[in-house]
């Protein structure tokens, strides 16, 4: 056991000064982009003016991926939406995204657009000239950079696939603390819903509102369900102050009996999350 703990923390010091050493040779370094690369958005004309403008913004977001990473689950288009949208409301046109894919199939990457309903502008580098251009790091999560008007990296990490990286960002852009960048307080209606007493099987909805009351953009990251019974939607865009957010929850039992259900909000908030509560008897 002391063994097997040794090796672990081996492996995790390891990762930790990888980390550090590409953070460390790649701050302050000027990004070179590849010239007449085709760019790609759905349902939009004049591509490759859409894409230029992103050059000339005061802060770009460049996120580079591989062939091997150009798949549903790596991309996670869904969660760029999000934040690319979140930066838009949050920065007002400063900051620019330069995605670049080496796609093996354009067919393929197509359809996955399609199927996200991903509509952003991104360049489809199927030979990676951009990767022999700057010999980016192996690791995905360090292929993603924030840049400033130079091309010179500020900032590396994927903010997509780690919140705190994000919450990194914005302070670098803003010049503010990370709580003074995207901290917000908000207020719901109710906390619990008892659905009463309900049928085996039904499918039976309750609609949770919740209020921005702080100064800042209200961002939900997340909603964890305490039960594969509970779908849960919500509104994934940022809420302005003063503005609601409604969260939605569908319940199907499916055993008979009292349920207590939790469901676990994950947002900018400084508590990172609150919880809400379903309740209720089904009978058969």
């Amino acid at each position: 056991m002391v063994v097997v703990c040794s090796l672990c923390a081996c492996k995790e010091n390891k990762r930790r000064d990888e980390a550090l050493k590409i953070v460390s040779e790649w701050t302050g370094k000027e990004i070179l982009f590849p010239k007449g690369l085709p760019c790609y958005a759905v349902g939009r004309d004049t591509l490759l003016e859409v894409c230029d403008v992103c050059f000339d913004r005061e802060f770009k977001i460049l996120m580079y991926v591989d062939s091997a990473g150009c798949s549903s689950c790596r991309l996670k288009l869904f969660e760029w939406q999000q934040l690319i949208e979140e930066a838009d409301s949050l920065f007002h046109g400063r900051v620019g995204f330069l995605l670049y894919f080496q796609p093996k199939n354009i067919k393929d990457m197509e359809y996955l657009f399609h199927r996200n309903k991903f509509d952003y502008p991104v360049f489809m580098d199927v030979s990676g000239r951009i990767n022999r251009l700057n010999r980016f790091p192996r690791l995905m999560e360090y292929q993603c950079f924030l840049l400033d008007r130079d091309n010179k990296v500020l900032m590396i990490g994927n903010p997509v696939l780690n919140h705190k990286i994000w919450e990194l960002y914005k302070s670098h852009i803003t010049g503010e603390s990370i709580e003074q960048t995207i901290l917000t307080t908000i207020e719901t209606d109710k906390t619990v819903h008892d659905f009463g007493t309900i049928p085996k099987g039904s499918s039976n909805h309750a609609v949770f509102t919740v209020t921005n009351t702080g100064n800042r953009p209200l961002v939900i990251f997340h909603v964890s369900a305490s039960c594969g019974c509970t779908n849960v939607d919500w509104d994934r865009r940022p809420i302005e102050p003063e503005k609601t957010a409604i969260i939605r929850v569908e319940m199907n039992p499916d055993d008979v009996g009292y349920f207590n259900k939790t469901l676990e909000v994950y947002c900018n908030i400084q508590e990172s999350s609150f919880k809400l509560t379903i309740t209720g008897s089904a009978y058969e």
